[in-house]
């Protein structure tokens, strides 16, 4: 957190042609998420007065996913470059006494701490005195510092802006890609395109800035040599771990930056308790959430807000989204379950689906090649084969026999199957709802099933078995004289 003034602008209006897409850029996702919610949620972490978005092509659905208290929309009609783009936003800080931080909305691999690290060192250039920043000229020693610019050394700097420097870490000159000289294109170190300005001091000088340069752009970069012709300093603060300046500006990047994100949260909970079998198989979103002595193995996907529970083992090839599983749960090879949640010492699989809205309790086992929709099912209730269980009450310890069908849809409605308490469904069972069965109730195997059934009650519904002699010699009869 960060504990002077200070606005975050945060540049996201840009086309990104290189995607091809329908949408912005900064709205295609990375592991679940939006490329900008990272940046948000970095930006967030240091705790900025305001949060100023810049937003461009397709801005309403831009406009329409951010939502934040502190956040201010500003539309850039026209993307005429990054100095214009921070230009348009100069009504909400032209009078404001404090910093600002410049981030562009396609670098989601910055962490907070990295921003709060450079605030700390912008802090002990201008040697600020005490804990309270309140006032922001207080104890201000060094009026000649107009802020920071984070840069990397990276092993290819193609496309990026190089970092001009003199041997106290001043930046004499941002050069972009295509303005450099033989010479300056050899330098690895390279602008991360993040600054932290004193509002003050770039006020005026944004105004000056011109587009006579290859790309016919106002770039934020010459601002670093309208400072130094002012007598102001701008240094550099380099992060040692360059991929989190990364930027995305092709579908291929935002595969490179996801699969560094993928990799960072499963050293994050193997760190933490997890055990990973064959990590780079597996596929672990934002949202996750992982408890100590959980195993997991190849291939496996965890999505959306997946909480999973101490000491659960989650097969090969298995998928869960939006679901909360208990402790010590067995998901056996190849489940699916969506939007539902697995209590304590359940077992499901293999080849199971669990679907939305769905419960299983405690010490339940669902089977391979079982799929439960909208239904909740009972501590130790056993649904071990090829069944499906759709918008049904199930009790505790109810046998579902193999083959077992909840009939719940008449065309029009959906409708409930009640099974209570030690129930035993024979295989090959269908149930036509709404239908009730009763409390130790039992159906014959191969019943279909139209009404209640009570507590203890056998219910069967066959025709009579019927068995004709010699069935097969009068078949071939019948066939021998289609032949003649």
């Amino acid at each position: 957190m960060i504990d002077f003034p200070l606005k975050a602008i945060i540049l996201a209006a840009g086309k990104g042609t290189r995607f091809k897409s329908k949408k912005p850029k900064v709205l295609h996702t990375i592991l679940g998420k939006p490329m900008i919610d990272y940046v948000l949620f970095s930006v967030r972490w240091i705790n900025p007065d305001q949060i100023i978005v810049v937003v461009g092509h397709q801005k309403e659905q831009l406009k329409e996913h951010i939502n934040c208290d502190k956040c201010k929309i500003v539309e850039q009609e026209e993307q005429l470059g990054t100095a214009h783009a921070v230009k348009i936003t100069k009504y909400l800080w032209e009078d404001f006494d404090g910093y600002l931080l410049i981030i562009s909305g396609d670098t989601p691999l910055i962490k907070g701490e990295t921003l709060s690290n450079a605030g700390e060192y912008l802090k002990a250039l201008v040697r600020y005195e005490g804990a309270n920043l309140a006032n922001f000229r207080k104890g201000y020693r060094n009026e000649k510092i107009a802020g920071v610019v984070l840069t990397a050394r990276v092993p290819n700097p193609y496309g990026y802006g190089r970092i001009i420097k003199d041997v106290n870490h001043r930046v004499l000159k941002i050069v972009e890609e295509k303005d450099a000289t033989f010479e300056e294109k050899s330098i690895n170190e390279v602008n991360s395109g993040i600054y932290f300005f004193y509002a003050p001091y770039i006020k005026d000088l944004i105004e000056k800035i011109s587009n006579e340069n290859a790309q016919k752009e106002y770039y934020l970069t010459d601002l670093i040599e309208l400072l130094n012709k002012e007598g102001k300093e701008v240094y550099a603060l380099e992060i040692p771990d360059y991929r989190e300046i990364l930027g995305v500006n092709d579908r291929l990047q935002l595969a490179e930056v996801e699969n560094i994100l993928r990799r960072n949260y499963i050293y994050f909970w193997a760190i933490n308790g997890t055990t990973f079998h064959n990590p780079d198989s597996i596929w672990i979103e934002f949202d996750v959430d992982l408890s100590p002595d959980v195993e997991i193995f190849q291939n496996v996907i965890l999505s959306g807000k997946t909480q999973i529970g101490e000491g659960t083992i989650i097969g090969a090839n298995s998928v869960i989204k939006n679901s909360k599983i208990g402790k010590n749960v067995v998901i056996k090879e190849n489940c699916v379950i969506e939007d539902s949640i697995i209590e304590d010492n359940a077992v499901i699989g293999p080849f199971a689906r669990i679907r939305e809205n769905s419960v299983i309790k405690s010490g339940a086992v669902i089977g391979n090649f079982v799929e439960v929709k909208n239904s909740e099912i009972g501590e130790k209730t056993n649904a071990r084969h090829l069944s499906y269980l759709g918008d049904a009450q199930i009790g505790k310890e109810v046998n579902i026999g193999a083959g077992t069908i909840t009939c719940n849809y008449d065309g029009f409605r959906k409708h409930k199957t009640v099974i209570k308490n030690r129930a035993f469904i024979g295989s090959d069972t269908m149930l036509v709802a709404p239908i009730t069965i009763g409390e130790e109730a039992i159906t014959g195997s191969g019943s279909v099933i139209t009404k209640d059934v009570p507590d203890k009650a056998l219910a069967i519904e066959r025709t009579q078995q019927k068995i004709i002699e010699n069935y097969a010699e009068i078949r071939k009869k019948r066939k021998e004289g289609k032949n003649e």
